[in-house]
């Protein structure tokens, strides 16, 4: 196996009188033989873009590695789909590539000249961007053929997705919590625990500071209600800072463990969220989450015909 050094200089043997290319099979799909040369043509656009933003030396030679394997993966499996779509009688027209280019233009707000001038200055002469497109369409009608019908969304899928944005955003808004502590070197385990469930169901019926000056048995926060200082939630413990991000402002904790302490946690005050809510979100979640189902279906989907074929890769 070449090591990245190897990898992006393997281009030439060179002599004093002439060069002789380097050639050899770099993946096998089927009968299908996937060259070096092959490799390195595909992955030209993303090696402009390594040369352009990546410093030589180590840091370069990783970034070439990993260019390489990633386009190497996606060769394969355009060869998988390219059979299935064989198979399937799946085909795409000219008028289709033509169709894909006015769209990508119109969405860009530029002409389809700036289109591919565009992608020529990435390293993608206007034949490559023509087929790079045919490769896309191909596969998003294969697998609308294939999995059409298989992607149900649910609105605890879209909930999931809701809570998993708004706890992104609550690790970048300071918050405020106050929390209650029963520590564990002060008791046995049975009556910490006892204790701790006794301090949550107060204070979820009663005064959260009243509760904490009378349980509590953190000294620095006791005496002002279990309130802290208004922080980010990285400037927190982590397993602190995690707990706050499932509440919102006003909720208070379940019981769990820092160590051997018990902590109960309230959310007193958060800077404002930018989101929308959750009915106004709904549309652009079900996107989202269909995008994310199809992912998940597609690889699935393609490691079947991976099953199916004989795939080698020797990169």
């Amino acid at each position: 196996m070449l090591g990245p050094v190897a990898l992006a200089g393997l281009l030439a043997v060179t002599s004093a009188a002439h060069a002789t290319v380097v050639e050899r099979i770099v993946a096998t799909v089927g009968e299908r033989a996937i060259l070096l040369s092959d490799l390195r043509r595909r992955a030209e656009p993303f090696m402009l873009q390594v040369q352009q933003t990546v410093p030589v030396g180590a840091q370069r030679n990783a970034a070439i590695s990993q260019v390489y394997k990633a386009v190497l993966q996606k060769i394969v499996d355009e060869e998988l789909l390219e059979k299935a779509a064989t198979q399937a009688k799946v085909t795409i027209t000219p008028t289709e590539i033509d169709e894909a280019l006015k769209r990508v233009a119109s969405q860009n707000h530029i002409t389809i000249e700036q289109v591919v001038s565009e992608a020529e200055r990435s390293g993608m002469p206007e034949a490559k961007y023509r087929e790079e497109l045919r490769r896309q369409l191909l596969e998003a009608k294969l697998l609308n053929v294939r999995l059409q019908g298989r992607i149900r969304i649910t609105d605890e899928d879209l909930r999931a997705a809701y809570q998993k944005i708004e706890s992104e955003e609550r690790q970048q808004l300071n918050v405020r919590l106050a929390w209650v502590v029963i520590r564990g070197e002060n008791h046995s385990v049975a009556d910490a625990r006892k204790l701790a469930d006794e301090a949550v169901m107060r204070a979820r019926s009663e005064d959260f500071a009243s509760v904490a000056r009378a349980l509590s048995e953190d000294p620095a926060t006791r005496s002002r209600g279990g309130a802290m200082n208004k922080s980010q939630p990285a400037a927190l413990p982590p397993d602190i800072a995690r707990n706050s991000l499932l509440l919102a402002v006003g909720q208070v904790s379940q019981v769990f463990k820092v160590g051997g302490d018990y902590i109960i946690l309230k959310v007193l005050e958060r800077d404002p969220s930018n989101l929308p809510d959750f009915e106004s979100s709904k549309r652009e979640l079900s996107e989202r989450v269909y995008m994310d189902k199809m992912a998940q279906a597609r690889r699935v989907w393609l490691d079947n015909l991976r099953r199916q074929q004989h795939v080698e890769v020797r990169l």
